[in-house]
């Protein structure tokens, strides 16, 4: 029957036992056949290495020493690298140590299921912090051992302490990590390391992205572009990630190096500023908007909704210029509502606004586009004819007289009537002397018995 024991009697027995359980596993098929490959005989020097650095291994399940302070490892591991140990060899070699241990516990019947986990998790800890210091050995070996050797080191060092680096196999399987690539993720380096690399991937990540880039790098090409990961804690990191194919003597992948920039602070910026300029382009449109209707609303007559007698004005030097530089006719109607004052009285304010806003209806409806109807003030409108003679002026001064005079107003009694003065420019006019000259007629009219139209031609004939 298995005799039941716990993890320090297990450690002492290791200790113990230490010289047959080492030599148990130097001895194995897998082992030497490892040796054989390499030509690695061990001297006695050597198997020393190896007995003290199972000690650190005994020590290390017993969480007495961390592995990475054993006095022993480094010479260990330059033994393996010194052999040219490939991953494969290396993963092996420490499989046959557990299955050694495995071996022996079990031929002496005190090894339990509760223990053999614990070896099997011990190890596997174990395993890969000694691979990452293997690895970190083999970079260092594989470095040209000439007068740049010491600017290629602080070459590494600069990138590794400014960059967030990372190993794959073909597989997408990380073999190495550096301490920029922890720092940034979250994750501990043997919580990396046998992992595939998707362990950082976010899931808001387009797929297309990843198809791309596979597709890339395996036909042997570098691939560079934004990549959104995830941090152990579930936060989220932007990286810039140049991936690049590391081919052997025959042109075949052997493994992805990848070099990447931590640009979360750049991006989450540049989001900032994109929802920043969209808010102020808003602003702006707004702005725009409410100048447009302030700009509206001091050139509009509120009442009316025509120019007022300000805008007015504008239009009227223009036209003026226009045509004087021209040598066009341009003619001017004023006209004032007969008796308007009556009408308020008798009726009331909101009828002569409505009177108002009727009689402005009818004159747009029956003048041109290209000429100008403004309310010059009270119960006088302008109105401005560009290209228009004198006669065709008045013909259009009485059509709409006789259109105001036909129509039906609701809420009043008796017809409203109009005035009306015209007169057209001449070479010698400015604006002043020909509002005044129009003005003038308009008084004829309007003492003239009204709804009457009085041109300037009629005015100096009378």
């Amino acid at each position: 029957m298995e005799k039941l024991i716990q993890l320090k009697e297990f450690s002492y027995l290791l200790k113990v036992n230490r010289n047959t359980i080492v030599d148990r596993w130097i001895e194995t098929q897998d082992t030497q056949n490892i040796f054989l490959t390499h030509q690695l005989i061990l001297n006695t020097e050597q198997k020393k290495i190896f007995y003290e650095f199972f000690d650190c291994i005994i020590a290390s399940m017993q969480w007495e020493i961390d592995l990475s302070n054993c006095p022993i490892k480094d010479k260990f591991l330059q033994i393996l690298t010194k052999a040219s140990f490939s991953t494969n060899d290396f993963f092996t070699l420490f499989t046959s140590l557990k299955n050694s241990i495995n071996s022996f516990f079990q031929k002496e019947g005190i090894l339990s299921f509760a223990l053999l986990n614990d070896i099997e998790k011990n190890f596997l800890n174990i395993i890969k912090e000694l691979y990452i210091a293997y690895e970190q050995i083999n970079e260092f070996k594989s470095l040209p051992k000439d007068d740049n050797t010491n600017l290629l080191n602080q070459y590494k060092k600069a990138v590794d302490l400014s960059n967030i680096v990372s190993k794959t196999n073909p597989k997408g399987i990380i073999t190495y990590v550096n301490d920029k690539f922890c720092e940034v993720s979250g994750y501990r380096r043997d919580e990396l390391i046998g992992k595939p690399h998707n362990i950082v991937r976010h899931p808001m990540m387009s797929s297309n992205v990843f198809q791309e880039l596979w597709s890339t790098i395996k036909n042997k090409n570098p691939w560079s572009g934004l990549i959104t990961n995830l941090r152990k804690d579930g936060r989220t990191y932007v990286v810039y990630s140049t991936i690049i194919p590391i081919l052997d003597i025959d042109g075949d992948i052997t493994e992805f190096i990848a070099i990447r920039n931590d640009v979360t602070e750049f991006e989450q910026a540049k989001e900032q500023l994109s929802t920043l300029n969209k808010a102020m382009k808003h602003k702006v449109d707004e702005l725009y908007s409410i100048t447009q209707t302030l700009e509206q609303q001091a050139s509009i007559d509120v009442l009316t909704g025509v120019f007022n007698r300000m805008k007015f004005e504008e239009f009227f030097d223009l036209e003026l210029q226009k045509a004087k530089m021209q040598r066009t006719s341009l003619s001017i109607i004023l006209l004032d509502i007969d008796d308007f004052k009556n009408i308020n009285d008798n009726f009331g304010h909101h009828i002569g606004d409505n009177i108002l806003r009727l009689i402005t209806k009818l004159i747009s409806e029956n003048i041109r586009s290209t000429d100008t109807l403004s309310r010059w003030g009270g119960e006088e409108f302008v109105i401005l004819l560009p290209g228009t003679d004198l006669e065709r002026a008045k013909f259009v001064a009485n059509n709409i007289k006789k259109i105001i005079c036909e129509h039906k107003f609701d809420n009043i009694e008796g017809k409203v009537t109009c005035s009306f003065g015209v007169a057209t420019c001449n070479s010698d006019d400015d604006k002043e002397s020909l509002f005044k000259r129009v003005d003038t007629i308009l008084y004829r009219a309007k003492n003239s018995g009204k709804n009457v139209v009085i041109a300037e031609d009629d005015f100096y004939a009378i």
